[in-house]
């Protein structure tokens, strides 16, 4: 009797460490996925702080009064660079998407056995404003939708995560 206590002991010392391990290993690769600390850096304060306000509107005017022909040139022609880039950046996103028109599908998400299994998610498709039937065909009850979509692919993806498969029939 204690040689059966002691061995079933040390079964459960034995168990207790692989887990400890185990969940020592798991907990290391977990520390690793994790995205790295965000460091923010921090402003350097101005000096008109440290310098009395009386002193700091005279520091302004003689930078406004500096300005010579050549910066003042220097600065427009900088500005029209940036919208020039502004006014690209605005017209590329229109070329480089071509315009897809809508198209109506038909994605077959369940075929059932059972006719009420079928119906309740007909009633679930339709709950999602989706324009959902019911079609019986080779002993099946088969559901099927009709989406109206520019990109299929992540509509069909969307609904393989709700009802579990969809299939693109037309």
């Amino acid at each position: 009797m204690k040689k059966e206590r002691l061995i079933l002991l040390l079964g459960v010392l034995i168990a207790l460490i692989f887990f400890y391990l185990g969940l020592n290993q798991w907990l290391k690769t977990k520390e690793e996925i994790q995205p790295p600390p965000l460091v923010v850096e921090t402003a350097p304060k101005s000096t008109s702080e440290e310098v009395p306000k009386t002193e700091a509107p005279k520091q302004e005017e003689k930078t406004i009064q500096k300005p010579s022909e050549k910066d003042l040139i220097a600065e427009k022609i900088s500005e029209e660079k940036r919208e020039e880039k502004v006014v690209k950046e605005a017209q590329t996103p229109q070329e480089k998407k071509p315009k897809m028109e809508k198209k109506v599908h038909t994605v077959q998400v369940g075929a059932f056995l059972d006719k009420e299994k079928a119906q309740r998610v007909v009633e679930k498709a339709k709950g999602m404003g989706y324009a959902a039937s019911l079609v019986e065909e080779d002993n099946f009850y088969k559901v099927r939708l009709r989406v109206v979509s520019e990109d299929i692919d992540s509509e069909l993806k969307k609904l393989k995560g709700i009802f579990g498969g969809a299939i693109l029939i037309r």
